[in-house]
C-alpha cells in the first residue's frame, strides 16, 4: 500500500467517525431535550414539513433557472454557428474569386 491509498483510507475513516459522532450525538440530544415526547415529536413533523416546503421552492427555482440558462445557451450556440457559417461562406467566396494580382508579385 502507498502513501497516498493510506491518505484515502484515513480521510475515509475520519469522515466517516465523524458523521456517525453526529448522527449519535444528534441522537442523545433529541433522547434528553426536557419537552415531553408529544410536543418533541410535534415540532419535529413541523421542522420537517417547512424543511420540505423549502426543498421544494429551491428545487422548483433551480428547475427555472436550469430550463433558462439551456434557452440561454441554446440560442447563443446558434447564434455563433450562423455568424461562422457566414465567416466560411465568405472565405470560401474570397478563395474562389478570382483577384486581379493573382500570380504577380509586388513590385
Amino acid at each position: 500500500m502507498d502513501s497516498d491509498t493510506q491518505s484515502n483510507d484515513s480521510c475515509w475513516v475520519t469522515t466517516f467517525v465523524f458523521i456517525w459522532g453526529f448522527v449519535l450525538g444528534a441522537g442523545a440530544a433529541i433522547l434528553m431535550a426536557p419537552e415531553p415526547g408529544p410536543a418533541l415529536r410535534e415540532r419535529l413533523a413541523r421542522g420537517a414539513k417547512t424543511a420540505q416546503e423549502e426543498f421544494s421552492e429551491v428545487a422548483g427555482e433551480t428547475k427555472e433557472a436550469f430550463r433558462s440558462l439551456s434557452q440561454d445557451t441554446q440560442r447563443t450556440v446558434k447564434h455563433a454557428a450562423s455568424r461562422l457559417n457566414t465567416a466560411l461562406e465568405s472565405t470560401k467566396q474570397a478563395l474562389t474569386t478570382d483577384s486581379p494580382n493573382q500570380g504577380q508579385s509586388e513590385n
